[in-house]
């Protein structure tokens, strides 16, 4: 008698985790509700300790250092170790807390539904719509983040942390860990809203005085929520947030050359 090998079971797929991951490994409802509030209370902390302490150790080198003569460098750091904390709070929370894979969690999947391609032009195209709606509704005084940029170093400073690393750390938190929780809370629509409330309302900073252009950023935050709602992935709006700000700094820079040629 012949013994006939035992096959070996075949690991599941990258299509075949994107397919199941929704229907599987949605946390319990009291799993989500802990875990938003849990969430909610670590970012008001951080945002609360962080730069706070961040700054006093500042203040030990320089002791007339004031708030607002920070560098572009050193709120760009502090934006850093902020985005740093808050993603491995949530690490912290999938894998210890839900006990799950990481990247099946937030949706990190390899996109088969639309090329790069065309999210890169879809992230650039939206770029340019809100430049030109915002035109026309001018604030009556430049908005912080236009100050900020005032001068060639803090733009590429800026540049290069809102391209390089910003839409990875915004894209996790709010359309990765956010959405997936207010999702099986309360269904793709309230995930579709409320990640893009959540993401307005964090560039509010930014944005104070320019009304406009805080209702924009809500309008991109919803077309990068329903990306993400569409296509079951982070990657696709990961690629059309990344493309979008790339633009945006793009057309600033080109901007300033041009003024300062002008002048």
């Amino acid at each position: 008698m012949t013994i006939q090998p035992v096959p070996h079971p075949e690991e599941p797929s990258e299509e075949q985790l994107q397919q199941t991951s929704t229907r599987t490994e949605e946390p319990p409802a009291p799993g989500i509700v802990l875990g938003l509030v849990g969430f909610g209370v670590f970012f008001i902390g951080s945002i609360l300790v962080i730069p706070a302490g961040i700054f006093r150790l500042m203040r030990v080198f320089n002791p007339e250092l004031r708030f607002t003569d920070l560098s572009a460098v050193e709120q760009v750091m502090i934006q850093a170790i902020l985005n740093v904390a808050l993603v491995g709070f949530i690490y912290f929370l999938v894998r210890v807390v839900h006990r799950q894979p990481f990247l099946q969690f937030i949706h990190w999947f390899r996109n088969e539904t639309l090329s790069t391609g065309y999210l890169v032009m879809f992230g650039a195209s939206m770029a340019l719509a809100v430049l030109v709606v915002s035109s026309f509704f001018p604030p009556t005084e430049p908005p912080p983040i236009e100050k900020l940029l005032s001068n060639t170093r803090a733009l590429w400073v800026f540049a290069l942390f809102g391209v390089g690393v910003a839409p990875l750390f915004e894209e996790v938190i709010f359309r990765g860990f956010l959405f997936k929780l207010l999702s099986g809370l309360g269904g793709p629509g309230a995930a579709v809203k409320g990640t893009a409330a959540l993401f307005a309302l964090l560039h509010i900073p930014q944005l104070w005085g320019s009304w406009a252009g805080i209702a924009l950023i809500f309008g991109v935050g919803y077309v990068l929520s329903q990306a993400r709602d569409r296509s079951n992935s982070l990657i696709p709006s990961f690629i059309m947030h990344t493309a979008y700000n790339a633009t945006l700094f793009t057309l600033f820079a080109i901007s300033s050359l041009v003024q300062k040629d002008g002048g």
